[in-house]
């Protein structure tokens, strides 16, 4: 595959085949990129992070050397592409992993996908969440459903903040209601449902495909404050709230913003070995951000900021409390901020930011990548 491939394409291609691959939830979005840094997705379950699904890399270094890299050719550079691989060369083309469609009863490929939406207002709040660390069950989410909420604004529906649960499940609507009757007798204020090909996930579900709103270019600007959990934190979460709210009252400016409360299925994931990739958060069952969205200016800038970084220090500490010993923040490569050190980036083992630097001296001495989150110290 090129560098240039991107989810709608592959997932397209792909179903002509009756095959699919590990992608992102963005249709717009490519392969190669969030690949490096990890790459969450709703087949993660059944095929594990995008960055698992990478079998060699075709790459120019540093110094405009071509090489490729892979598990019998130079395999530390192609554990380091595998987690943090933004800091060590361009990737030119590289193979990956596909698999077949899991099959229904009758043996025939599951293309189709059962996508419904919950609207939920904020009295709501403890008991959506008290029912998704249920489901989510200490990392055991069912393989064949995903679980994503975001709070928003959409004054359209309701004048305060609101979440939106997103349930996608892998076969017949039938089928699923074993959840979703689990979901509405919590009693949504507005749902909506469809079936439709997996590959037109991303615009049916967000509108995240090439040519959707959520694609273009050039018109917002965006910071991103991740965290990772093992479960959420209802008291937590309800400050989430509260400062969400507080944010729209006092900065109207970043009203298209959200937090993302991202459950994939983990089982995957957890299969391969910790060690084996550069990726560092494989413990991890929840994905939380805080997503600011806004025009450009310096102002909304800084507001971004100061919000982003009490979300995330909210989170932090909620997860602080129902662990022992205490937690420290794991942020996701793909959504850090940029704030971050780089052990909660690349892992707080110490073997690991120590590899990473030694790999860095080896193929990048005199730091020409550096453009996203550098491995700087070496």
């Amino acid at each position: 595959m090129s560098r240039g491939v991107y989810t709608d394409l592959l997932l397209e291609t792909l179903s002509k085949h009756n095959k699919v691959a590990a992608t992102g939830g963005c249709g717009c979005v490519g392969i190669a990129g969030p690949g490096l840094g990890g790459g969450f997705g709703f087949y993660q379950g059944t095929i594990g992070l995008m960055t698992d699904s990478f079998l060699s890399m075709d790459i120019v270094t540093a110094s405009g050397a071509s090489i490729t890299a892979s598990s019998t050719s130079h395999p530390d550079l192609f554990w380091a592409m595998r987690g943090a691989g933004q800091n060590f060369g361009i990737v030119t083309q590289f193979r990956y992993k596909i698999m077949d469609y899991p099959t229904n009863n009758n043996g025939e490929p599951q293309q189709d996908i059962f996508h419904a939406t919950y609207h939920f207002t904020e009295e709501k709040l403890e008991v959506l969440f008290e029912y998704l660390n249920l489901l989510l069950n200490n990392g055991t989410l069912p393989q064949d459903i995903n679980a994503y909420v975001v709070l928003r604004y959409k004054p359209h529906i309701s004048p305060r903040p609101i979440f939106v649960y997103h349930f996608y499940y892998f076969g017949p609507s039938s089928l699923a209601s074993t959840y979703t009757q689990k979901i509405l007798a919590l009693h949504p204020i507005a749902t909506s449902n469809a079936t439709f090909p997996y590959k037109h996930v991303s615009h049916r579900s967000f509108q995240a495909s090439v040519g959707d709103p959520t694609c273009a270019t050039g018109i917002s600007s965006k910071l991103r404050f991740p965290v990772g959990l093992k479960t959420y934190n209802l008291t937590t979460n309800r400050q989430i709230y509260g400062l969400f709210e507080a944010m729209l009252a006092a900065a109207p400016a970043l009203n298209t913003s959200f937090v993302q409360f991202e459950a994939f299925p983990m089982q995957a994931v957890k299969a391969v070995d910790a060690a084996s990739t550069a990726y560092p958060h494989r413990e991890d069952d929840i994905l939380v951000a805080f997503s600011a969205q806004y025009l450009p200016s310096a102002a909304n800038a800084a507001d971004a900021t100061f919000y982003g970084r009490k979300a995330r220090q909210l989170f932090l500490e909620g997860a602080q409390q129902q662990q022992q010993p205490p937690m420290r923040l794991h942020a996701y490569s793909n959504y850090a901020n940029g704030d971050e050190t780089l052990a909660e980036i690349y892992g707080h083992e110490p073997w690991r930011l120590a590899k990473l630097r030694r790999l860095k001296r080896e193929w990048d001495p005199d730091f020409r990548f550096r453009f996203f989150n550098p491995i700087t110290g070496y």
